[in-house]
C-alpha cells in the first residue's frame, strides 16, 4: 500500500501522473474521513450520525478509486495519443475517444462526490457535536475544493478535446 508521503512524492515528481485529477479524488476521500469522524462523535446530537458516517465511508471508498482510475485513464489518453497516425488510425481514434470520455467522467464523478461530502458536512456542522465544528467545516472546505478542482479538470479535458480554451476560474469560482 501506497503510504500518504510517497504519494505525495509521485504527486510532487516530473511525471505526468498523478496529477490534480487524482489530488481531487485523495481530497474528495480526506473530506469524507473528516465528515465520518465527525458524524460519529455527534450520535448524541444527530439523529442521522450512522447514517451520515457510513454514507461518508463509502465516498470516500469511491473518492480513492476515482483517484487511481484518473491516473489510469490519463495514462491510456496519453498512450493513445502516441499511437501512429498513419498505420492505426480507427484503432488509435477509437483508443482516444475511450479515453477522452473516461479523463472527463472521472474528474466529473469526484466532483459529485465532493459535492455530496459537502452537504453531508454542512448538517454536521450545523446539527452535529459542537466540538467537532471545525472538522466538519474543514470537510466542507476540502469538498468544495475537491469539487472545484474536479469540475474544472473535466471542463479542460472536453475543452482540449474541442480545442475549445477553457478561461480559468478565481478562487471565488467565477470567470
Amino acid at each position: 500500500m501506497l503510504t500518504l508521503e510517497g504519494y505525495l512524492e509521485l504527486l510532487s515528481a516530473r511525471s505526468s501522473v498523478p496529477a490534480s485529477g487524482s489530488a481531487a479524488g485523495v481530497s474528495a476521500a480526506l473530506a469524507a474521513a473528516l465528515c465520518g469522524m465527525a458524524a460519529r462523535f455527534s450520535n448524541g446530537s444527530l439523529d442521522s450520525a450512522g447514517e451520515i458516517a457510513a454514507k461518508a465511508d463509502r465516498l470516500r471508498l469511491r473518492a480513492l478509486q476515482l483517484a487511481e482510475a484518473d491516473s489510469v485513464a490519463y495514462t491510456a489518453l496519453l498512450e493513445a495519443r502516441r499511437l501512429p497516425k498513419d498505420t492505426v488510425p480507427d484503432e488509435r481514434e477509437e483508443a482516444m475517444a475511450a479515453a477522452a470520455a473516461q479523463v472527463v467522467a472521472i474528474p466529473l464523478e469526484i466532483a459529485e462526490i465532493g459535492a455530496e461530502i459537502g452537504l453531508l458536512a454542512s448538517k454536521v456542522a450545523s446539527d452535529g457535536n459542537p466540538n467537532l465544528l471545525g472538522d466538519a467545516l474543514g470537510a466542507m472546505l476540502l469538498a468544495e475544493a475537491a469539487a472545484a478542482v474536479a469540475s474544472t479538470i473535466a471542463e479542460i479535458n472536453v475543452a482540449e478535446r474541442s480545442q475549445a480554451v477553457v478561461p480559468p476560474r478565481s478562487p471565488t469560482g467565477t470567470r
